[in-house]
């Protein structure tokens, strides 16, 4: 084969899909790759906005073991079926830190090189200069180290940005063609993490998503997450296909650092029905030693945070030198 006959064929490939329905009219209908069933199609961008502090971070890596590891995230609508290679890109946290809150989540990494060898950690918050979507160096540098198939987070999309992302336009003719790019040569699947714009005071009003229309506009996959009485709202935006499912609140796991739906929060299961236990014997039941002013300190703050969301009620206060005493609220035991 003449190098000249095989540019030819590489160019015919570069072209869009364009046939008539006649030719085509008896061929099966290929169903599309999905990230996650009915919610994310495979090679199409996903877009994660909260506010910041809410736990953005923390779901994302639970999200990124899921697609690593395949299967489901219980209590929620996120289902894996084909385990796939992620890449966490940051230019705002540590490598070591994102790793700590990784091994934190789930120790059981440890010991199961098989999932650990799909997630790669890339960060330019303590090395390397900063990755722009419109610098070829930094489109270079992201297309040699994504694996064919992957999925890959941008956290946070404004700071691979030099464009304004108020102006729709140039966020389209430069960060999201130049995105484009990474993904079909990639054949990969970016999630863009990118932070909720604050309460206009004027109107009250707080949108989903700073900046413009285009980034949105352009994503088929959009989850977002915010503060609701102590507890998390997790939302669906957008979603590739169907309706969008009904949104979950989910509370924090201090000690594992996740964000867990609220019917599977393992503190709030360790009342049994209609149970009344002091702090003691909460701390007992959950593994912690009451005797231990630091794991007592723990526990209250579990408590209490709990206590704020509704899901667990103080039936009494602690008097000098006694505890104090806990149950489920009547109102969410139902639930």
């Amino acid at each position: 084969m003449t190098q000249l006959t095989l540019v030819g064929r590489q160019q015919q490939e570069e072209q869009p899909e364009n046939f008539y329905l006649f030719d085509r009219i008896d061929e099966p209908i290929t169903e599309p790759e999905m990230i996650f069933p009915e919610l994310w199609t495979a090679k199409t961008m996903g877009l994660f906005t909260g506010d910041g502090g809410v736990g953005k971070t923390h779901f994302t890596l639970q999200l990124l073991k899921l697609i690593a590891s395949g299967g489901e995230l219980e209590g929620t609508p996120f289902r894996c079926p084909t385990p796939r290679p992620v890449v966490y890109i940051t230019q705002e946290d540590e490598a070591d830190f994102i790793r700590g809150e990784l091994l934190t989540q789930y120790p059981e990494l440890k010991s199961d090189p098989e999932v650990a060898k799909r997630i790669r950690i890339i960060s330019t918050a303590v090395k390397g200069p900063n990755l722009t979507l419109t610098d070829s160096k930094s489109r270079k540098y992201l297309m040699d180290n994504l694996p064919k198939g992957c999925v890959f987070v941008l956290d946070s999309w404004s700071t691979f940005m030099t464009s304004n992302e108020n102006d729709n336009t140039q966020l389209t003719q430069n960060e999201i063609r130049y995105l484009r790019e990474i993904m079909k040569k990639c054949e990969a699947t970016p999630l863009l993490i990118h932070h909720r714009p604050k309460i206009n005071a004027q109107t009250g009003i707080q949108s989903a998503c700073r900046g413009g229309t285009a980034l949105p506009n352009n994503c088929r996959f959009h989850i977002m997450v915010e503060s609701k009485s102590g507890a998390v709202k997790l939302s669906f935006e957008k979603v590739s296909r169907g309706q969008k499912p009904s949104g979950v609140t989910l509370i924090f796991d201090e000690e594992r650092k996740l964000l867990v739906p609220r019917g599977h929060d393992r503190y709030v299961k360790a009342f049994k029905r209609r149970e009344q236990l002091t702090t003691t014997e909460f701390m007992k039941r959950i593994g912690k030693d009451p005797k231990d002013q630091k794991h007592r300190k723990q526990a209250l703050d579990i408590l209490r945070h709990r206590e704020k969301t509704g899901l667990l009620k103080k039936v009494s206060e602690g008097k000098k030198n006694e505890d104090a005493v806990w149950t489920k609220d009547k109102k969410k035991e139902s639930e």
